[in-house]
């Protein structure tokens, strides 16, 4: 659901169960019934500050106001549908599988490590985890001033916010699940 239609039913919702009129939120929170009658239906994209004065009035954090409980859980991605990434001199190829959910503030891809392939990324952005799954072959992961060898079926979680990179450590492809979470 789009966020701005999500924050206006939550604060519907909320004022209808407080038993709250549109007139006496409106004015609690000191913005105009018409603006808050928008905001309700969707029409209106509410500044934080808005945000901020609603969930003042109605009592409730302004988080709450910003849920979008609209989530999907069966979702299908297919490989076709993706375009795959490659770097390294197309010896490292990567491709997502489920792009970034705002629900879940969660991405996943699959990386393929050619022969003598390397997999240095841009840092993520600050509080991100990577979760990383070794599917087949051995690769050294340097990651948080450590450098680990991974085989088959081996996995770990680090910060994607600080320096890493994959390196191929076979003469056979390696493969990768790697899933990002983003924390709040």
């Amino acid at each position: 659901m789009e966020l701005t239609r999500a924050v206006g039913e939550n604060i519907k919702r909320i004022r209808k169960t407080k038993k709250l009129s549109m007139e006496r939120l409106a004015a609690e929170a000191g913005v105009s019934r018409s603006m808050l009658g928008q905001i309700e239906r969707g029409e209106a994209n509410p500044s934080v500050g808005i945000v901020g004065k609603l969930a003042s009035a109605l009592k409730v954090p302004a988080e709450v106001l910003l849920e979008n409980d609209d989530f999907v859980t069966f979702a299908e991605y297919r490989n076709v549908d993706t375009k795959p990434e490659r770097m390294d001199g197309g010896k490292a190829v990567w491709r997502c599988n489920f792009p970034y959910d705002e629900a879940t503030r969660i991405e996943s891809c699959f990386l393929d490590l050619y022969i003598s392939a390397h997999y240095r990324p841009e840092l993520s952005v600050p509080g991100c985890l990577c979760y990383a799954t070794v599917i087949s072959g051995t690769v050294s992961l340097t990651a948080e001033g450590q450098t680990l060898q991974l085989n088959e079926r081996d996995a770990l979680r680090f910060a994607a916010d600080q320096p890493y990179g994959f390196e191929n450590m076979t003469n056979a492809t390696a493969r990768l699940v790697l899933v990002y979470q983003y924390l709040k």
